[in-house]
């Protein structure tokens, strides 16, 4: 089963990696400005937040999980092409409404892998490390291939790897869990939400997703504007993505040795440094070369922060308690990411949009150490 969910990662974020780092940059080309792309972007995680806690609730209570994370690989390729359809701005907000709903299955499959890893003896890190690797080959494939055929290409690629993501997904096992919650959909959100400690942690680590969301949608603007090489975008998002690798696999022995919030600390603080370095308009060379600590901070963050929403969960809740971490540090903070880094890119420039990623980054640590101190000590 590890090689099942390891295969599904890694096909999933072939798909991602093909499309998502450059839908801005495609958008962009098109004609849409910086503020509309924004907005576009920033509806998309508005319709998330409003289907994720569905989709969580569903998840733990249907006894088949899969048939969720089936549906979004079949209609998701269909809709991500209505992005090609027109320029007009109502049509493409529609598009990115309909788009992540389709995507918002996403945390389920984060759910399923913590639950089946805890059963089966492996960790989720050593799952996650092939979404990494197979994000940084892709985005190193496909940076050139699109500066040489133009990223249209990237439509019959996403609907061609979706397919092949829908055949694996059959193959994970039918059900999340032994059991399922049966309460009615409000019951289940209030008894997630009512953990006041578990909301806190998700509001801290939505400032790190608000700060890791601008810098992926605009990074390439950012070289675009300070006439850095567009065909090294796909590069930097290579260089990141291949460190994570390692530090997915090193996370699980790092959090059972020092615990999940000292590695969380660790993880803002790496990434307020190279988001600092990144305002001050650095060589090209520096640029590339400080992705690693984009990567390090990443892996880290993402392996600690999911499992920690699982410690603090209901047992009978996971899937419902990942999919609110996911709209409030995930859809919410991709609205806000994409929407203030859209006006503050187009009013004053990609270096003032990275003093305020830093800033973002900067709340989030303060906040994790101020968790560790005060907050839920047994999430250690």
């Amino acid at each position: 089963m590890k090689r099942v969910f390891s295969s599904y990662y890694f096909v999933f974020f072939v798909a991602m990696a093909a499309t998502q780092p450059f839908l801005s940059l495609y958008l962009h080309n098109r004609g849409i400005s910086s503020e509309h792309i924004g907005f576009i972007l920033a509806c998309g995680n508005g319709a998330g937040i409003l289907v994720q806690p569905l989709l969580g609730h569903l998840n733990d209570v249907i006894p088949d999980s899969r048939r969720l994370l089936l549906l979004s690989a079949i209609v998701s390729p269909i809709i991500f092409a209505g992005y090609a359809i027109s320029r007009n701005i109502f049509i493409l907000l529609s598009v990115a409404a309909l788009f992540a709903v389709a995507q918002s299955s996403g945390p389920l499959a984060d759910a399923m892998t913590v639950h089946e890893a805890e059963r089966s003896g492996f960790t989720y890190g050593q799952i996650r490390l092939w979404g990494a690797l197979s994000f940084a080959l892709t985005t190193m494939i496909a940076g050139y291939v699109y500066h040489l055929t133009g990223i249209s290409l990237a439509f019959g690629l996403y609907a061609v790897f979706s397919i092949l993501l829908a055949t694996i997904t059959w193959k994970l096992p039918k059900s999340r869990a032994a059991s399922h919650a049966s309460e009615a959909f409000w019951k289940g959100i209030w008894n997630v939400t009512k953990n006041a400690r578990l909301l806190v942690f998700i509001v801290i680590c939505f400032f790190v997703a608000s700060a890791l969301t601008m810098n992926t949608t605009y990074l390439p603007l950012y070289f675009q504007a300070l006439h850095h090489p567009m065909a090294l975008v796909g590069l930097n998002f290579t260089v990141a993505a291949l460190t994570e690798v390692p530090l997915f696999y090193l996370s699980g022995k790092w959090m059972a040795r020092f615990g999940k919030m000292p590695i969380l600390i660790l993880a803002t603080a790496t990434l307020a440094v190279k988001y600092a370095v990144m305002a001050m308009n650095p060589p090209t060379a520096v640029i590339l070369s400080i992705q690693v600590l984009d990567g390090v901070g990443y892996a880290l963050y993402w392996s600690a922060a999911v499992q920690v929403v699982n410690d603090l969960a209901p047992s009978e809740r996971s899937g419902t308690a990942q999919t609110l971490y996911a709209a409030i540090a995930g859809s919410l903070s991709g609205i806000v990411g994409t929407s203030a880094g859209g006006f503050v890119f187009a009013q004053f420039g990609p270096l003032v949009t990275y003093v305020v990623i830093t800033s973002s980054v900067l709340v989030a640590f303060v906040g994790f150490i101020a968790f560790a101190r005060f907050g839920m000590r047994q999430a250690w």
